[in-house]
């Protein structure tokens, strides 16, 4: 089971290793941790708890992913983004009780 896990991941790196990527491939390969990261956090924002679809002002994790992504969009510094999501979710958790 080990080499079926493997193998697969493997060869193509071996294979083609000496090969140049094609520029659409590498802008195309550049979405993907952003997508990756919408995929992790965004159904946890929008459902959280997994207890139904909260689309409303009082859901503490949809207006700190909120504050976050404009954060994001005004400053290029993680930890200074990072840091006003979190403080932005908890004040919005003990604002709303």
């Amino acid at each position: 089971m080990g080499l079926c896990s493997f193998l697969p991941r493997y060869l193509p790196l071996v294979l083609l290793a000496d090969r140049e990527m094609p520029a659409v491939a590498k802008s195309l390969l550049s979405y993907t941790p952003p997508a990756v990261l919408a995929a992790l956090v965004v159904p946890e924002m929008l459902m959280p708890g997994g207890h139904g679809m909260q689309l409303s002002a009082s859901n503490p994790y949809l207006i700190g992913g909120g504050v976050t992504f404009v954060a994001g969009l005004y400053s290029k510094k993680f930890l200074l983004v990072t840091a006003i999501g979190i403080a932005a979710f908890y004040l919005s958790r003990w604002l709303l009780g």
